[in-house]
């Protein structure tokens, strides 16, 4: 156990970028950690209130007793997300592990030191996700002591399970990585769209429920019936948790058995085979450089060759396309769906008479640009992008082209990936949903102008404020303040744009047509800009 501390306090220091804060005197450095800490604070302020209500929901539909099984199944899938992206780099592959393996510390304890992270990231979800229908569900049926304390272990447990499958799934996806070409590539594309549908999962459950009338209201309250026996279906262990908090001993022995069983068997066999595993990924991985063949292309001008780099960055790097890939693809459904469905479908399914109909067309041709825009204004490449450069940076500051070139070829990947998914799904919008010229105008221009802005000031941020020390790609793509920065302003930029279109009776496009062409040419300064910063001097 003596050697077990010091491995977890790293990794703690490690997860939570504390370390850092606490070594660092540049104050700066500082207000970047405070400003990513309240940025994770918002986002989970936000997690935990629309949790609520949906668990809220569900009580008024008369689905109380698809609760715990919801929160359950809902924490599993969060910690399998978590535990999918962070396991390759943190147990297989990573950093040093030779040095690593050879500390005088027995294996087991490095492998509880990494999977403690892991599981830890599973308890937020589950306390972020789960603990709210939880909630809802002991205010609903009467809280006791008893359920207060079986459903605070039922919560707790609840990552033990997934953690296990996640690391097998992460395990054989590194292995086929290993021995694949472009496997990295493939891992990203797979992994957007599994966010993608993610979204729109929770999206349909959750929000898709539009009827109104004691007739709709009979129908909500018999598919709420029906929810818990689908949930059980999905994830059995939910059913255990449920009937462990109804009371049932049995249940919750079972439930704490398997849990505490699955999470000590993952500890045991990553003990036993942690060192042949990494071997075996590393040996595939040598043998896979070893036979890729060599091309040469026809001499290209620095700014396509640029260009073609970052794109092969850009799919070859996991978390990143993961964080940047699923705003256009959300776009692009959202388009498809709402020109499918049209404002009639949507008229009669929330009940609505003839008259309204028009408020309804109304209402989704001034809101639809908007909200294809704030998809864009959640993709930014270009803001991660120079500080991925990392160790490799010296290779920009000393190559024989300016540095303009440089930051336009990350400049022109942001546009390519927002601008494109952006006249498309205005385009299909503008023709299943637009009543007039101005709106068809500004369905297309609204998403393209938020797509400009994260561009151009995500790769102004990044260029003036890299950071090149880290460890992981997770840590520029994801804390990144440069990346936080940029989706906050694009979001106050697209309410704005949205907000000026409703409230201007008559001249809702109008308005929104000014607001986006402001942010146009704000994002063609901010570009300019980025396109002066020198590269040398950071």
């Amino acid at each position: 156990m003596a050697s077990l501390a010091p491995l977890l306090r790293v990794q703690a220091l490690g997860a939570f970028s504390v370390g850092r804060l606490m070594n660092e005197r540049d104050p700066k450095a500082r207000r970047r950690v405070v400003l990513a800490a309240v940025g994770i604070s918002l986002l989970v302020a936000y997690a935990v209130g629309y949790m609520w209500m949906v668990g809220q929901m569900l009580v008024a539909l008369g689905a109380v007793e698809a609760l715990p099984c919801l929160a359950v199944t809902t924490a599993g899938v969060g910690c399998v997300f978590s535990t999918f992206i962070k396991a390759n780099g943190l147990l297989f592959r990573f950093r040093d592990f030779d040095l690593v393996v050879s500390m005088p510390t027995p294996l087991w304890a490095v492998v509880v030191s990494r999977v403690a992270p892991l599981y830890g990231m599973g308890l937020v979800c589950s306390l972020v996700l789960g603990a709210p229908l939880m909630a809802s569900y002991l205010l609903a049926i009467g809280v006791t002591p008893a359920g207060v304390i079986v459903s605070v272990l039922v919560l707790l447990l609840a990552p033990a399970i997934p953690l296990a499958l996640a690391l097998v799934v992460s395990f054989c996806v590194a292995w086929a990585a290993s021995r694949t070409p472009f496997a990295d590539r493939a891992l990203g594309i797979v992994g957007v769209l599994a966010t993608v549908a993610l979204v729109v999962g929770v999206m349909l459950a959750t929000g898709g429920t539009g009827t109104s009338g004691q007739g709709g209201l009979d129908a909500l309250a018999v598919m709420g019936e029906q929810m818990r026996g689908a949930v059980s279906a999905l994830w059995p262990p939910s059913a255990w948790a449920a009937d462990a908090i109804g009371g049932s001993t049995s249940a919750l022995a079972l439930y704490a058995g398997v849990s505490t069983a699955s999470g000590v068997a993952a500890v045991a066999v990553l003990s036993r085979f942690l060192v042949p595993m990494n071997s075996l990924l590393c040996a595939g991985g040598l043998r896979r450089a070893g036979s890729e063949p060599t091309r040469a292309g026809a001499p290209r001008s620095p700014l396509v060759a640029l260009v073609r780099k970052e794109f092969r960055l850009w799919l070859g790097t996991p978390i990143y396309l993961m964080n940047t890939a699923p705003g256009p693809i959300l776009a692009l459904v959202i388009a498809i769906a709402t020109a499918a469905v049209g404002p009639d479908a949507i008229a009669s399914a929330m009940n609505i008479p003839g008259a309204g109909r028009d408020a309804i067309a109304t209402l989704m041709a001034e809101v639809l640009p908007w909200a294809l825009g704030l998809c864009m204004a959640m993709t930014s490449p270009a803001a991660s992008s120079t500080s991925l450069e990392g160790s490799a940076r010296w290779i920009a500051q000393t190559a024989p082209v300016p540095s303009s070139t440089i930051v336009g070829a990350k400049l022109a990947l942001s546009l390519l990936v927002t601008g494109p998914a952006s006249v498309i799904s205005g385009t299909i919008v503008a023709v299943g949903v637009a009543r007039t010229p101005l709106d068809a105008i500004l369905c297309v221009i609204a998403p393209l102008a938020m797509g400009a802005l994260s561009s151009c000031l995500g790769a102004l941020l990044d260029a003036r404020r890299p950071n090149y020390d880290w460890t992981s790609e997770y840590e520029p793509v994801k804390r990144s303040v440069n990346v936080g920065i940029c989706v906050g302003v694009g979001f106050l930029a697209t309410m704005a744009g949205a907000v000026a279109s409703l409230l201007a009776s008559g001249l809702g496009s109008v308005a929104g047509l000014a607001v986006a062409l402001a942010v146009l040419v704000a994002s063609a300064l901010l570009g300019k800009s980025a396109l002066h910063t020198s590269l040398q001097e950071r």
